[in-house]
């Protein structure tokens, strides 16, 4: 069992998978972990659906309460930390808490996969706690055609692609567990476990390995460095690499976009000096030996 919050006040539903709360006085949104339903409304990267406007329907319905407002929940978070260092270091890259939610006695992000709402989702790493429970509440949900595991279930309008998508989680997930066990004992910082520790390293120009994300490749191109954001809105980190376009970076560029962008591994182990530009913490990106699959002994 994880750190749990018990008796929290639902104050509003987004979608699926995202819910709004009233903790300690304060306003919270939670990004259910594990799971990723459907989109409901427009303006991301991932199409509306119809199955992801059923799920928002559903969810709405799932904790409405008998006078017209909304229910009262426990959350629990992956990890048994203190609540405060849960609230301070289990956050999304938008700042939203990460957490399983119960309603009663029902795991809701349970219900998610076992109904079909959504996949077991480990783009991000497995689940601590319910990894068996989620993986064979996926399995009987795909067996029986629940949802988004029916081919017919969004009516020939937009769909994700979860073959494509399913075995490129499983080698990030692969990669993060990897990570828990190696990794952390190695002493390699996790951009959004770690942050503070990271500016603490770049006010002293502390040399240090992070582990960090760069599915998204190359950002930006300001002279003739590139920039990638290595981090998140909530939790910003950048990697410079300065003259990008020689022809001797041409070797670093093409590692990186071959095999970390995209549908590629995402993570890395970067190691170097950290600092700060612009009060964001960087790490400088000259030499291969810099990033590696693996954390180094």
């Amino acid at each position: 069992m994880g750190t749990r919050i018990n008796n929290v006040q639902v104050t509003g539903v987004i979608d699926g998978d995202t819910i709004k709360l009233r903790i300690d006085e304060r306003d919270e949104t939670v990004r259910l972990g594990s799971v990723d339903t459907e989109e409901s409304r427009p303006g991301g990267t991932k199409p509306v659906t119809k199955i992801g406007i059923e799920t928002t329907r559903m969810a709405k319905q799932y904790f409405a309460s008998e006078t017209g407002t909304f229910v009262a929940i426990d959350i629990e978070f992956d990890t048994d930390e203190t609540p405060e260092n849960c609230f301070k270091r289990h956050r999304d890259n938008y700042g939203r808490l990460l957490c399983y939610v119960h309603k009663e006695r029902e795991n809701y992000n349970l219900k998610l996969i076992w109904e079909g709402w959504s996949p077991y989702f480990i783009k991000y790493g497995r689940s601590r706690i319910y990894h068996q429970e989620f993986t064979m509440a996926e399995a009987e949900a795909q067996a029986y055609n629940r949802n988004i595991w029916d081919p017919f279930a969004n009516a020939g309008g937009p769909s994700r692609d979860y073959t494509r998508l399913v075995p490129w989680w499983s080698l990030r997930a692969h990669i993060v567990e990897g990570y828990r066990t190696r990794g952390i004992d190695g002493g390699a910082l996790s951009v959004r476990l770690d942050y503070e520790r990271i500016l603490d390293a770049a006010d002293a120009k502390e040399r240090i390995t992070v582990f960090c994300d760069l599915k998204d490749g190359i950002n930006r191109w300001p002279g003739d460095g590139a920039i990638i954001n290595a981090g998140s809105q909530y939790h910003q980190f950048n990697l410079w690499i300065p003259h990008a376009l020689s022809d001797s970076m041409e070797p670093l560029i093409r590692l990186i976009e071959r095999r970390y962008a995209g549908y590629g591994r995402g993570y890395v182990y970067v190691t170097g000096t950290a600092k700060k530009y612009r009060d964001i913490p960087e790490i400088e990106v000259i030499d291969l030996s810099q990033l590696n699959d693996f954390p180094k002994a």
